[in-house]
């Protein structure tokens, strides 16, 4: 039996190039409609006060837990809209939003939006039984000692009205280091993309600038309104 000799050559399957324009098209990761906005996670500046940060992430927490349930529950749909709503809401924050830079905060409102969107309200005691049930209470432990019996009583209003504030402050801490991780990612782009492709990366992310903008406006008209 003769074997048939293989042809060992692969055929170019390759697109052609196209030539150079004078705006190269951007990387996908670049457009407003891909999940990798800089200005939801955003970037921390060495010279901003974690501690500060952290702390308006409690005041806000703790002010949350123990609101009247319907000042809650406005609060929450005024910062992310309704989480049954399955279309995007441009007047309210992307649930993937990085409101909060302390890890176990950001597990004590995804919880305590998660019981308010079951109608319950999110007591410190039933956010505490929800974290428990979901083995989630040793990340939290610290966190939750803070709400309950902070190390410096934290002033009160009367029916949480200081949780719209709080929470329109908490935004604006979101919408500057949104700014920073922005001008971190041109900077970047400036110093390993080719020149004719700079105008275009600075108009990719002056879109999500603009949107993050009208998202930060929106948010806060809607807390004036509580």
């Amino acid at each position: 039996m003769v074997d048939t000799p293989r042809n060992t050559e692969q055929p170019d399957t390759t697109e052609p190039v196209p030539g150079a324009s004078t705006i190269e098209p951007l990387p996908e990761l670049e457009t407003i409609t891909t999940s990798d906005d800089p200005t939801r996670y955003g970037t921390l500046d060495a010279t901003e006060d974690l501690d500060a940060a952290l702390e308006l992430e409690l005041a806000f927490l703790a002010c949350l837990l123990y609101a009247p349930p319907a000042m809650s529950h406005a609060v929450i749909t005024a910062l992310i809209g309704a989480r049954t709503n399955t279309t995007a809401e441009p007047d309210v924050l992307p649930a993937d939003t990085t409101l909060f830079l302390g890890p176990a905060n950001r597990l004590i409102f995804d919880t305590a939006v998660e019981l308010i969107d079951q109608g319950t309200p999110a007591t410190p005691q039933l956010v505490q039984a929800r974290l428990t049930d979901q083995g989630q209470h040793r990340r939290t432990k610290g966190a939750m000692l803070d709400i309950v019996a902070p190390a410096q009583p934290r002033p009160t209003v009367a029916g949480g009205a200081d949780l719209p504030h709080l929470a329109a402050a908490l935004v604006d801490a979101w919408y500057r280091r949104g700014y920073l991780a922005l001008i971190t990612r041109m900077h970047h782009h400036t110093t390993s993309r080719p020149v004719d492709e700079l105008a275009g990366h600075w108009a990719a992310l002056t879109d999500h600038q603009q949107t993050a903008e009208r998202r930060r406006l929106a948010v806060r008209d809607h807390l004036a309104r509580i």
